[in-house]
């Protein structure tokens, strides 16, 4: 079977694809779908399935990705894994709202400004704190909270009137240390020049003409629950200062069984195959604030029950754990299973 891998605008992000395929003995080109010769390549190729990593950083980049991954799906027919829808709510806050929204899953208010005559009156009659985001930007970039009126208001003219919203750029400041980065960098001078040239592009890459509010839900962790085809992982993420998102501060623990539930239901009413869910816990309850196809790892396993490592799966109308690691080379060996399991069947 020939398998193709659609990178995204960054060289190494097929790469641990490439380490799954070549885990099992199965060949595979890597394509850049954002690259001119793209779909030539792809149709060419002749592929009966397309393992994807779209864009999670640059805006331009994401909307070239998905627009020419519709037409490998719907022009060419070619299966892909994760799904086009899956990959098209992805880092695409603006979808991802319009989803919850049209589909009655329970997430905090989210609103997306496009008048600026509009955006004047809301900031003046909405309830502070407020959350503002950018469509796009992983690990907490580009989100903060607001708490007053005067701030929303430069905020909507650096929108609008300015130069556009950035989102962070640099090292995570959550992570690690100015000691650590400097000593990575002066370790690895090739690290050091692909880090520079994304922050540079990021900087570049501002967000204008509208903007995004959401509601503040006061909580102090969020759960992250995790489906790879079968298996389901969860954690929990504290916050760091206002936001979860983006801080790395884990803590393992047995998730609530409604949540889970939940999480299973939703997966499987929208054929959603492989995403990470962050539940954001309020005082009404779980709020849906993330859906994210492609998530990192900070540890080698996402899920830990009384101490041991594994995955929750479903079976006989109840949650069994399994005991072991299953998330090796950040769970794509895992996702690649999924996707052979499920192209075998006919239900990419």
């Amino acid at each position: 079977m020939k398998i193709c891998i659609l990178r995204n605008e960054d060289p190494d992000s097929g790469n641990k694809w490439l380490v799954a395929c070549q885990k099992q003995g199965i060949p595979a080109d890597v394509i850049d779908l954002c690259a001119i010769d793209a779909l030539e390549k792809i149709k060419a190729g002749n592929y009966k399935l397309c393992l994807l990593r779209p864009p999670g950083t640059h805006e331009v980049y994401k909307s070239i990705y998905d627009e020419r991954l519709y037409h490998v799906v719907n022009s060419l027919n070619i299966p892909c894994f994760p799904s086009f829808f899956e990959c098209f709510i992805y880092e695409n806050k603006k979808s991802l709202a319009a989803f919850l929204e049209l589909s009655d899953i329970k997430h905090p208010k989210t609103w997306i400004i496009s008048h600026y005559s509009e955006v004047k009156a809301f900031i003046s009659s909405t309830a502070y704190p407020i959350v503002v985001k950018t469509s796009i930007g992983a690990t907490g970039s580009g989100v903060s909270v607001i708490r007053e009126p005067s701030q929303a208001a430069k905020y909507i003219h650096q929108a609008f009137k300015g130069k556009g919203i950035r989102k962070r750029v640099g090292p995570n400041k959550q992570v690690g240390t100015p000691k650590s980065w400097l000593k990575k960098a002066l370790s690895d001078p090739e690290y050091l020049k692909m880090k520079l040239k994304k922050y540079f592009r990021t900087y570049g890459d501002t967000q204008k003409n509208f903007v995004i509010f959401q509601e503040y839900i006061e909580h102090d962790f969020e759960w992250r629950l995790v489906k790879i085809g079968e298996s389901y992982f969860a954690y929990k993420k504290f916050k760091v200062g206002d936001k979860a998102s983006g801080a790395k501060n884990l803590g393992y623990g047995n998730p609530p069984l409604d949540l889970m539930n939940w999480i299973y239901d939703i997966a499987n009413k929208y054929h959603i195959h492989t995403a990470a869910f962050d539940v954001l816990v309020g005082k009404n309850g779980y709020y849906m604030n993330e859906i994210q196809t492609i998530f990192g790892h900070v540890r080698d396993h996402i899920l830990e029950v009384d101490g041991k490592p594994g995955r929750y799966l479903y079976q006989d109308n109840k949650w069994v754990f399994e005991e072991g690691m299953f998330n090796s080379n950040e769970s794509y060996d895992l996702r690649l299973e999924t996707a052979l399991e499920l192209f075998e069947q006919g239900r990419l």
